[in-house]
């Protein structure tokens, strides 16, 4: 819930938010600009809209990894859909079982939702650091702006915030966000979504 004041102005200007445990306004896609989706896409499943909910690549890569270490960076195999599946529930456990259940529900989604759909409700229940779930709160919180006004830089910044909430906070980790929010905009190029 908003409540509003009437200003010095006699304008009507947001006073305080009520919120529960998580602080979310639910934003339609279609207010959300396309470097958003991009920017997430990007930098969370590139393969998003060819998969079928989970992007078996990443998925053996990342297994592998963690039993062979390969690679000293830890990245994680889950797709968007797989993401959204945490968000909404509370199967959070870190093991096998868990991630064949993730997997399973990924796949039923995917039958049953839109693409569309599934981008839609992960833009809004992620988390983004700060008690926020989904972009338009982060956009009001960081920018003091509504979702659908954000720049490109912004765009990406917001991305930038999920592999890490505390280190890539915007405000108290600026330079941190500055140089996430970078590779975001290296991905988006690499994949075509934006130009020089």
């Amino acid at each position: 819930s908003v409540i509003y004041v009437k200003n010095s102005n006699d304008e009507w200007e947001e006073y305080h938010r009520l919120h529960g445990t998580e602080n979310r306004i639910w934003t339609d896609i279609e207010k959300m600009p396309k470097n958003l989706q991009n920017a997430f896409i990007a930098i969370e499943d590139e393969r998003f809209y060819t998969h079928k909910g989970v992007d078996w690549k990443r998925t053996i890569s990342a297994l592998g990894n963690q039993l062979f270490k390969f690679s000293e960076t830890e990245f994680g195999g889950s797709s968007i859909t797989q993401q959204l599946i945490k968000n909404i529930t509370s199967d959070k456990k870190r093991d096998y079982a868990r991630k064949i259940r993730e997997i399973a529900r990924a796949l039923y989604i995917e039958k049953h939702l839109s693409k569309t759909d599934i981008l839609e409700a992960y833009l809004n229940t992620i988390a983004l650091g700060n008690g926020i779930c989904g972009v338009e709160v982060a956009a009001n919180y960081y920018f003091n702006k509504s979702a659908q006004d954000l720049t490109l830089l912004e765009c990406a910044s917001i991305a930038a915030i999920t592999k890490n909430p505390s280190k890539y906070n915007p405000i108290k980790s600026m330079e941190e966000n500055k140089k996430r929010r970078n590779t975001v905009l290296s991905k988006m190029l690499e994949l075509g979504f934006i130009e020089r």
